[in-house]
């Protein structure tokens, strides 16, 4: 079960719920339309089972946006591919954002 938690007036976070255990989230900011996704996680253990797409899935049906911004470290492959299957595309890169590591910025427009 996926549960939206509103934090202030701009800032979410969308759990990802088997029982009371929370196996992943989603960490958002929602700004003149704009959706910046500030965090996502999934618990390593619960990895590979979809929790992350659920919880993206969740967030592009239910907020009002006209984009969605993210920025993913050049190395998280993994998050590319997932960024990439929801329609989000590469705009621009931060050179040495992660250190030594590049960040990719993607977005996704409505």
């Amino acid at each position: 079960m996926i549960n939206k938690e509103i934090l202030s007036d701009t800032d979410s976070i969308y759990n990802y719920m088997d029982g009371e255990k929370v196996l992943g989230y989603l960490e958002i900011r929602l700004v003149d339309g704009v959706v910046d996704i500030m965090n996502l996680f999934v618990n390593e253990e619960d990895r590979k089972k979809g929790i992350a797409t659920s919880l993206m899935n969740k967030m592009i049906e239910e907020e009002d946006y006209s984009r969605i911004m993210l920025e993913v470290n050049e190395n998280n492959i993994e998050a590319i591919k997932l960024y990439s299957k929801l329609g989000f595309k590469e705009i621009s890169l931060r050179e040495r954002y992660y250190g030594e590591d590049t960040a990719i910025i993607m977005e996704k427009v409505k």
